[in-house]
């Protein structure tokens, strides 16, 4: 801004007419002064007083000079505002199209992320797929932190954690969460089963967040390999992926922003600075936050956070930013949506583990992959010993309570592309695709100990005491769907026969099931033949 454009209206007409004014009245003081000495007319000596004729002569001259400079000021001032005012506007229209070409590139960016969003629905495990579009979202923002959190669901203005971003220049860190997986444990999920690997020039840590038996999150973080610090976390990685855990905002205040972006139905922006911010690294950041909404239905937020002079509310392309965000938001919501019916459609509401259907479709999957060349998988066929008996004596709300408790504790101890699914009743079946005869073994017997260690709870919040039995079977070449199954299903026949409790890995030797029924059911014929024969009274 100008120093005349900051001066008042009056002042600014006194400095450009002052010069006139003064150039009027030296040329009148000279000129009246000169008609008097020249005797015309009967003109006064004016202030002059009584001086010469070229003094008089002089100072109008010198008024005259004044007017004219003054004019030229005026003149040039004008074209200079002129060119002031044609500047602005060039530089106007110059961040107009700079605008619109921001606008254009982002849309154009956008449509891309579309597709890739709705691209990703096809991606068959949900991990992956969230992963996919966090990191879409990410470029497309230039975010350092990206996170979705899904609606509650149970009828209250809530969210839960869904997945969780955090990228850098030197690390990644992505959380994938159970459904409800959070639940009340927000404060205080433990780590498990923390590993790490060499993957090119990065680390690879893995881990899962669980609270008691119960899975909350799956961890996967990459960072350079190459410092001192790489090699102490190579040494403890359950210690660095703690520390990694802290510096991540997905914990309860993070979800209570979310859920006033949710429930006033707003883009909500904050600006956090850099001191109290518990991620910033030492930057201010700006976190906005947009609730996704399907057919009129919270389904869950989104939310942002990226450094504050990147996304500055005086930003020209803000504006532009938060409508593709909110555009992006409706993509993200639709694809959320569309993941949970197709998941509910494939999943038994109960347990919240696949349906029967989904596993036989998903066996022959299996079955057509090792004939490409895939590896061998194992299937465990799970039972849960005397369920009938929890029915009969503690009520079936209580025995709804422990296939619920049973199938988290299942789902809790499989590994990564593992797979569990409710086989019918109290039967559940586990696949586990590229599994040697001994990791299968060793999962069937880590689940088995920790259904046996985990309190399950009744309706009137008894402790109720369950076990579980287990058998296993290994996919060979030239085996079908239902001879694997029938193998599965012998080595469980055994082990409930063995005592219950156990885990039993088929053998050609061990009895085949309906042999066994069969001969147990003549038996039975024959002992009932006999006590009828010995009940007919000899005439």
């Amino acid at each position: 801004m100008s120093r005349r454009a900051a001066l008042p209206r009056p002042l600014v007409l006194l400095e450009a007419f002052a010069p006139f004014g003064a150039g009027l009245l030296l040329f009148a003081c000279g000129g009246l002064s000169a008609l008097h000495i020249l005797g015309i007319g009967r003109w006064p000596a004016g202030p002059l007083g009584d001086t010469s004729l070229a003094a008089a002569l002089l100072i109008a001259g010198a008024g005259i000079g004044i007017l004219l400079a003054s004019w030229e000021v005026l003149r040039m001032r004008r074209i200079t505002d002129a060119a002031r005012r044609d500047a602005a506007r060039t530089a106007a229209e110059r961040d107009m199209a700079l605008l619109q070409a921001r606008r254009l590139r982002i849309q154009a960016e956008g449509l891309a992320l579309m597709r890739e969003i709705h691209r990703s629905t096809a991606i068959p495990d949900r991990g992956d797929r969230l992963h996919r579009i966090l990191t879409l979202l990410g470029e497309l923002f230039e975010a350092r932190e990206v996170a979705l959190f899904a609606a509650s669901g149970d009828g209250r203005e809530g969210v839960q954690p869904a997945a969780y971003l955090k990228t850098g220049s030197q690390e990644e860190a992505f959380l994938c969460f159970e459904p409800g997986g959070l639940g009340d444990n927000a404060a205080g999920p433990d780590l498990k089963d923390a590993k790490v690997s060499a993957e090119g020039a990065r680390l690879r840590f893995e881990a899962h967040l669980a609270a008691g038996e119960f899975p909350v999150a799956k961890v996967q973080w990459l960072r350079a390999a190459n410092s001192p610090e790489a090699d102490a976390a190579r040494q403890n990685p359950d210690a660095a992926l703690e520390a990694l855990l802290e510096r991540l905002d997905y914990g309860p205040s993070a979800c209570r922003h979310a859920a006033r972006a949710l429930d006033q139905r707003r883009t909500l922006r904050q600006k956090i600075p850099a001191a109290l911010h518990r991620t910033g690294g030492g930057e201010s950041a700006l976190i906005v936050c947009v609730p996704l909404m399907a057919d009129q239905k919270p389904v869950g937020v989104l939310r942002i956070r990226a450094q504050a002079d990147d996304m500055d509310p005086a930003h020209a392309g803000l504006e532009a930013v938060e409508e593709l965000l909110v555009e992006s938001a409706k993509h993200i919501a639709l694809a959320m949506k569309k993941d949970e019916d197709d998941r509910r459609a494939i999943t038994d509401q109960l347990t919240d583990l696949f349906i029967k259907r989904h596993f036989l479709s998903h066996l022959e999957l299996l079955r057509a992959e090792v004939g490409g060349g895939a590896r061998p998988f194992g299937l465990l066929l799970c039972d849960i010993d005397h369920f009938k008996q929890v029915n009969d004596t503690h009520g079936h709300l209580s025995g709804d309570l422990i296939l619920k408790g049973v199938a988290r504790v299942l789902r809790s101890g499989l590994r990564a592309g593992d797979m569990a699914f409710r086989y019918g009743g109290e039967e559940m079946a586990i696949l586990m695709p590229g599994a040697t005869p001994e990791a299968a073994q060793q999962t069937a017997e880590r689940l088995r100990q920790a259904v046996e260690r985990t309190v399950f709870r009744g309706e009137k919040n008894q402790a109720i005491p369950i076990t579980l039995s287990i058998g296993v079977a290994l996919f060979r070449s030239g085996l079908n769907g239902q001879q694997l199954i029938g193998r599965a299903d012998r080595a469980l026949y055994a082990s409930k026969h063995g005592g219950r409790n156990r885990v039993t890995c088929w053998t050609p030797e061990l009895p085949d099931p309906l042999e066994q029924k069969a001969k147990e059911k003549e038996k039975d014929s024959a002992r009932k033949t006999k006590a009828g024969t010995k009940a007919v009274p000899v005439k």
